[in-house]
């Protein structure tokens, strides 16, 4: 999931229009459809920060990676990491990736 994907979700889980948002983050209803359509894909610090507090999200979401790993996601990350070779063997087995490239 795309940072302007979450965005763009949360905003409407909110019942908020990109105005609504424009207007609470400072910026405008442009700048906003830009970030849901991916057409700006960094965002400032600070309006990240006023953007998390807006919408109720982590602002680290918006700071270290294009593509966001959703928190079941992260859940599976950290479960395979912490799984043994055997059980990440077979997990890559069955996910059909090649040892050799890992």
């Amino acid at each position: 999931m795309t940072h302007g994907e979450i965005i763009r979700d949360r905003r409407k889980q909110l019942r908020m229009t990109q105005d609504d948002v424009a207007r609470a983050v400072g910026t405008t209803k442009a700048t906003v459809s830009r970030w849901e359509s991916g057409d700006i894909h960094k965002i400032s610090m600070d309006m990240a920060a006023r953007l998390s507090d807006i919408l109720g999200l982590d602002p680290g979401i918006f700071l270290w990676m294009d593509e966001v790993l959703l928190p079941g996601e992260l859940t599976i990350l950290y479960h395979y990491r912490d799984a043994d070779e055997g059980t990440q063997a077979a997990v890559r087995k069955l996910l059909d990736i090649d040892d050799e490239g890992w």
